[in-house]
This record gives C-alpha cells, sequence and structure tokens, in this order.
C-alpha cells in the first residue's frame, strides 16, 4: 500500500482525497460493487461522473487498496483489507516512523496523548505494556 499522509486532514482524508476516502467507506461497508453501482451510491451524495468514479478506483487499485476481479465482463471491486487491518496496519506504520525518525520525541509526544487518556485506556495501556515486557524476558 502506497500512503501519503496529509496532517492537516482528518480521518481517512489524511491518507486518501475525498472521494477516495468516501470510495472505500463504501466498499468497508457494502463489500464488493460494481464500478456503477459504486458510482450509483456516491452520487446520491455528490454528483460525480461514471468515469471520475472508475478512475478513482483504477487509482485505488494501483496503490493496492482495490480489488478488480472480472467475471463474465464486469468488472467488480472490493477493498484489499478489512477496514481494521488497514487501521491497524497505518497506525503501526505511523508509530513505527516516529519512533525510528526520533525515538526521545516519539515518546514526548505518546506521554502528551497519553496524559489525555481517560483512567480505564490508561490501565488497559499499562496492561499491553506488562504483557510486551514479559514477552520480551521470554525471549531473553
Amino acid at each position: 500500500m502506497n500512503l501519503v499522509f496529509r496532517s492537516k486532514k482528518k480521518g481517512l482524508n489524511r491518507l486518501f482525497g475525498g472521494i477516495e476516502s468516501e470510495v472505500m467507506n463504501l466498499l468497508w461497508e457494502k463489500g464488493p460493487l460494481k464500478g456503477k453501482d459504486v458510482h450509483e451510491a456516491l452520487r446520491k451524495k455528490k454528483e460525480t461522473a461514471l468515469t471520475t468514479i472508475l478512475t478513482v478506483l483504477d487509482r485505488l487499485s494501483k496503490k493496492g487498496f482495490v480489488r478488480k476481479d472480472r467475471d463474465a465482463g464486469l468488472t467488480i471491486y472490493s477493498a484489499s483489507v478489512s477496514r481494521q487491518e488497514f487501521e491497524a496496519s497505518v497506525t503501526s506504520e505511523l508509530v513505527r516512523s516516529a519512533y525510528e525518525l526520533s525515538p526521545d520525541l516519539a515518546i514526548s509526544a505518546f506521554s502528551d496523548i497519553f496524559s489525555k487518556m481517560k483512567s480505564d485506556e490508561l490501565d488497559r495501556l499499562a496492561e499491553l505494556i506488562e504483557e510486551k515486557r514479559h514477552e520480551n524476558h521470554k525471549d531473553d
């Protein structure tokens, strides 16, 4: 998957353009669809040409986010990974990149984020850290 991070945007728009985000959300929600069905669903929100939607689907396919399956002259489009797999992969990559860029700054930024967490979320974080500590000591 080829990602570009847009820090000033929110949600999926940090990683995709506006129409790309809408297409991915639709494929994650509805499952495999024909290009025409994607177009019909999205044009209810915003008038968009079928050719534009097909171009976006093709672009997402080239980036590795959408799979194209051809069957009896029809092309069916589906997300290549689930939303959960996608979010886990993006999160992991962003955290790894931040840590590789500067471990000290990454830890400081994480600390700032964690300081805003609810008590039960902090408890869960402490449990995860403890689990990782035990896993690492098993390898020693």
